[in-house]
């Protein structure tokens, strides 16, 4: 990924950026089972607007709806989120949560305590 400074100064970016725009320090190609969390996706995403939820924590919350919500979007039950497209996690969230919500990112990290990655969701409720 290239970036232009405000000098016109074209370098290199690396592809693992917090959600502020900042590399991390720890890659997944350098650090595979403890990596820093990285933006996968980000649209609209308004810190103050945002809550929150972690992939890891649903499955831990009703492992049974979970797996439900994954079969009603994806027609499996697989707990990654690696080629999931945004709209569908966005459909599987507002299912899971019982309320219609509006996706603003994602990230992927990882569980140190596993090594198996997890990924966050910052989503705004939606107001009728």
């Amino acid at each position: 990924m290239l970036k232009v400074d405000k000098y016109g100064r074209v370098f290199m970016m690396s592809r693992y950026m917090d959600l502020n725009g900042n590399p991390v320090k720890k890659t997944k190609e350098d650090y595979p089972y403890s990596y820093d969390s990285f933006v996968v996706w980000k649209e609209d995403y308004q810190k103050d607007k945002s809550h929150v939820v972690y992939s890891d924590r649903l499955l831990q919350w009703d492992y049974n709806k979970f797996g439900d919500c994954c079969m009603e979007i994806w027609g499996n039950t697989g707990q990654y989120f690696y080629n999931r497209n945004p709209k569908e996690i966005e459909t599987f969230l507002s299912k899971y949560l019982n309320k219609e919500i509006k996706l603003t990112a994602i990230m992927e990290g990882c569980n140190v305590s596993s090594g198996f990655p997890i990924w966050t969701f910052f989503y705004e409720e939606i107001e009728d």
